[in-house]
């Protein structure tokens, strides 16, 4: 078995571990739909049988499919390791193995919604803002805004000032003090929405806020939030005059295309300020509570032209879900341009767009990398690309840390991030554990730019879920993500890990499906 990362400091004996992300009734729903769903899956096994024993030449006929869907795989554009993984399955498990995974294809699950999703956007173009040139950036950061335009069509916005935040308290103190000054109108998009301390003082504001004619929007993810964001409260919004809609509501169908969230943080006020970030709407994201030790995150503020980034990728999320045409142009151009002449380049990614926008965009700050490297995350199961890229960089010379929870909020996920530390560690790179905390802040920093947003070192990150983010040069911006990772430094330990033969063994075994997960 696995040890927690040795630290020098045992746990706060005073650290009350509340899960504010359960309660009863949302414990009940959730065993409800897992079990509608199980009851699913075995009539369809049971039927499945009955077929395989009346037509014996169907597990031929199911053998030479299977090795048709390996070759399919092995000439699809999916990374090296998810194709291992898959031909692996479907060899396997030959007589459903390729039922199985073209049931996976999102072109089955996700056809007829990435369809409407297309119009959407081609519609939503003739509103789209227009962004700057790149003229005197540096190099390397030209070509990431080029692959962001390219890619996923986002404009590198000017005349942008922000303020950065090391903490989730930090950062929705500042949210809420603009709420409340809220004059035309207020989007909120999160993942996890939960009953607490926090929401109460967001239904406040906004509650007031709309009272004086303030358009007031949250998006929420059903899945992220179904357990913890309970239906009264919902209705008592909606009282208030906040519209709220849920992002891929959860029903107790045997569905893949369940497995895909809207993990995006984003809230926007009148159109002149923007914040995104790691922290969801939660009371143990500001540490009203404690689940998993201090909660680490972060978050930043943006107050001018890159806020129409934000707002624009709001609006075409809440056109989708409502299913009712969108008037852009109330809604863009409103911010004053500010003197700053960094860039900003508010992304996001998710099944809406052909390529993995969020992973691409690590991975192109990483290959350009030269002197620093320095990554926050609460998971490390990438690719293997970007793992040996990592590994590559701090062998070249650079400065390459990674600091990673010393707390896990799930067990097999933290497994394979501290096994995938240990590799990276074993060549070279500076792999740290945040003592007694768990990490949730999603940061890159690298000599020439930044990243801040919504997206793990993970595959669902980067392949399942929908992502928000901000990518700038500023160099505020960069001296700011410096000092909070000066200072988590000294919170943190090296990385060092206590297994047996078995531990080994078993983190090897899971190794084959971190592909997938």
């Amino acid at each position: 078995m696995i040890k927690r990362p040795r630290l020098s400091r045992s746990p706060d004996p005073n650290v009350v571990r509340v899960r504010t992300e359960g309660n009863g009734l949302g414990a009940f729903k959730t065993l409800v739909v897992l079990l509608l769903i199980a009851l699913q899956l075995g009539v369809l096994i049971f039927l499945y049988m009955r077929i395989v024993e009346a037509f014996g030449a169907y597990v031929t006929l199911s053998l030479a499919l299977s090795v048709l869907t390996a070759a399919f795989v092995l000439s699809s554009d999916q990374s090296p390791s998810t194709k291992a993984v898959w031909v692996f399955v479907v060899l396997v498990l030959f007589v459903a193995g390729f039922l199985l995974y073209f049931a996976s294809d999102r072109r089955v699950f996700y056809g007829r919604s990435r369809r409407r999703c297309d119009a959407i956007f081609r519609r939503a173009a003739a509103y789209a803002p227009l962004g700057c040139d790149t003229a005197g950036a540096d190099a390397r950061v030209r070509e990431d805004a080029a692959y962001l335009a390219q890619t996923g069509q986002f404009p590198a916005f000017r005349g942008t000032d922000a303020a950065y935040f090391s903490s989730g308290g930090k950062l929705f103190d500042d949210v809420l003090s603009r709420l409340r000054t809220a004059q035309k109108f207020i989007f909120i998009e999160y993942f996890c929405i939960a009953d607490g301390a926090l929401l109460e003082r967001f239904i406040a504001i906004l509650s007031e806020r709309a009272a004086a004619g303030v358009d007031v929007r949250v998006i929420y993810d059903d899945m992220g939030s179904h357990s913890t964001f309970r239906g009264r409260t919902k209705r008592r919004m909606k009282a208030a005059g906040i519209r709220v809609l849920p992002f891929n509501r959860l029903v107790p169908a045997l569905n893949i295309g369940m497995n895909f969230r809207d993990h995006r943080k984003i809230v926007v006020v009148d159109g002149q300020t923007a914040y995104t970030g790691g922290a969801n709407l939660a009371d143990e994201y500001v540490n009203e509570v404690r689940m998993y030790g201090y909660w680490k995150d972060a978050g930043i503020r943006m107050d001018g032209s890159a806020v129409d980034g934000f707002t624009f990728l709001f609006l075409r999320q809440w056109e989708f879900l409502s299913r009712e045409e969108e008037d852009y142009a109330p809604f863009l151009g409103l911010a004053s341009p500010r003197a700053n002449g960094a860039l900003y380049i508010p992304y996001a990614c998710g099944l809406d767009f052909d390529a993995p926008i969020g992973r691409n965009v690590y991975r192109n700050m990483i290959a350009s990398a030269q002197g620093r490297l320095w990554l926050m995350t609460p998971y490390l199961v990438p690719d293997d690309d970007l793992l040996d890229l990592l590994a590559s960089k701090a062998e070249g010379g650079a400065d390459v840390r990674v600091i990673l929870p010393g707390v896990p909020d799930k067990g097999i996920v933290y497994r394979l991030t501290l096994a995938n530390g240990e590799k990276l560690a074993k060549r070279g790179v500076k792999v740290y554990c945040m003592r007694d905390s768990f990490v949730h802040s999603k940061l890159m920093l690298t000599d020439c730019s930044a990243a801040v947003g919504s997206v793990n070192m993970d595959m669902r990150s980067f392949y399942e879920q929908f992502e928000s983010a901000v990518y700038t040069d500023d160099a505020a911006v960069r001296t700011a993500l410096e000092k909070d990772f000066v200072q988590t430094f000294v919170e943190c330990a090296p990385l060092s890990l206590q297994r047996g033969a078995l531990g080994r063994l078993f983190d090897r075994l899971l190794q084959i499906a971190a592909p997938l997960m």
